[in-house]
């Protein structure tokens, strides 16, 4: 049975499989507007709380850094006062949310038709993507308020909140081990289960298994970068 679309963004949290059965029958331009207008509107309020503690945060970060001259942080952090001061951040981290969007279905879909061998357009695919990215939105729900009350914007939700901040592979690696991130490749393998008729086991283990190749591969990046 189709549902509206606010019936499926609740039926998301409680009965998954019934919003995943729902875009099964028909994915709407609606399914993927609204629910991403939900995590942009989000994502900016949080932005203008989060944001200030994040750069200050940051700015520390580059005074502390002794591998930097005066004159480079100086430069970078004139760098950092303009960015935060132009409005154009917001529409920055509205376009950041889009390229993620579109870059995450296509990876999913990707694992759909050429690993599961499934026959999903990339439509379907975004509508998914649309209402898995809820997610995202709880998170900063979650998260805003912690970082706000203690000012700081290092909250994790990661082993990595049992570590003491590091440029080691394993810090990297263990922060993107984020519990809302296995919370949406569970749901993306409870959709891609419905929509081929199939258990959700093998579809999530799909997903693991390229994930945990990404956050390697990021977290090699991330130390070399840095170091």
């Amino acid at each position: 049975m189709e549902k509206t679309v606010f019936r499926k963004i609740i039926s998301l949290f409680w009965e998954p499989s019934a919003t995943f059965k729902s875009l099964k029958i028909k994915v709407a331009w609606s399914d993927l507007v609204i629910p991403m207008l939900i995590v942009v509107i989000t994502t900016i309020i949080a932005s203008s709380y989060i944001a200030p503690i994040a750069v200050r945060d940051y700015k520390v970060r580059i005074e502390n850094n002794d591998r930097l001259t005066d004159a480079q942080k100086e430069a970078a952090l004139a760098r950092i006062e303009k960015q935060q001061n132009s409005p154009l951040r917001y529409v920055t981290s509205v376009i950041a949310l889009g390229i993620k969007w579109l870059v995450v279905a296509g990876a999913i879909l990707f694992i759909v038709n050429f690993i599961l061998g499934g026959e999903l357009n990339y439509f379907t695919m975004l509508g998914i993507t649309a209402y898995i990215s809820l997610i995202d939105a709880v998170n900063l729900a979650v998260k805003t308020p912690l970082i706000i009350s203690q000012q700081t914007s290092k909250i994790y939700s990661s082993p990595a909140l049992f570590m003491d901040e590091s440029n080691s592979f394993i810090y990297h690696f263990l922060s993107n081990i984020d519990i809302f991130a296995l919370w949406k490749i569970v749901l993306f393998g409870i959709a891609i289960g419905v929509f081929l008729n199939k258990k959700s086991t093998k579809p999530i283990l799909a997903i693991i298994i390229v994930w945990l190749i990404y956050v390697t591969a990021s977290a090699l990046l991330a130390g070399m970068f840095n170091a």
